[in-house]
């Protein structure tokens, strides 16, 4: 009675664990992924219309914690980094400079704008971010432009660097520039 009692429990046993999905765990490191880019002329009250750049890009985070949650303290915040560059005659690059001092702009990435919190995958968060970015100046003769751009979570991991495809600021177009 008692080895058909054992089989019994290894089999109840071996089948629990045959049949549980096992939980995937991801890197707590952010992992980035271009989606789309759209250029748009975007309405603004109190300044007129702004001609802007609509980046997409999917993440991934194990630990979950990517967006800002309380702007009031002095914690570090999950941003995007981002730096413009300008294609030259010769088909190579240089960073664009807004300004003298500004080469790689940063944003807040706001929690509210983050998706897909997979419950069964403990903290992993998964989505999808969305922001938009005012572009160089049209009047300079610049056309051809891409963006790199990468993100931090709050605990100050640096994603991998990624990159939109080369696209003109001086043209508007339904389409956007989606992956490959």
């Amino acid at each position: 009675m008692k080895t058909v009692l054992s089989l019994f429990c290894m089999l109840g046993f071996g089948w629990c664990l045959w049949s549980c999905n096992p939980v995937q765990s991801y890197s707590e490191i952010p992992e980035i992924h271009f989606k789309q880019l759209t250029v748009e002329d975007r309405q603004y009250t109190d300044i007129g219309i702004i001609r802007s750049a609509v980046l997409t890009f999917s993440f991934l985070d194990g630990d979950g914690d990517i967006g800002e949650i309380d702007p009031d303290t002095k914690n570090p915040v999950s941003r995007i980094y981002y730096t413009w560059y300008q294609k030259l005659p010769d088909q190579t690059y240089k960073q664009y400079e807004f300004s003298k001092d500004v080469i790689t702009q940063a944003s807040n990435i706001p929690y509210n704008s983050l998706m897909n919190k997979d419950e069964a995958q403990n903290k992993t968060l998964k989505g999808a971010i969305e922001i938009v970015i005012s572009t160089p100046s049209i009047s300079e003769g610049i056309d051809t432009m891409r963006i790199e751009y990468y993100i931090t979570d709050r605990a100050v991991h640096s994603s991998n660097v990624d990159q939109t495809p080369d696209f003109s600021i001086r043209n508007i177009t339904d389409v956007p520039i989606k992956a490959k």
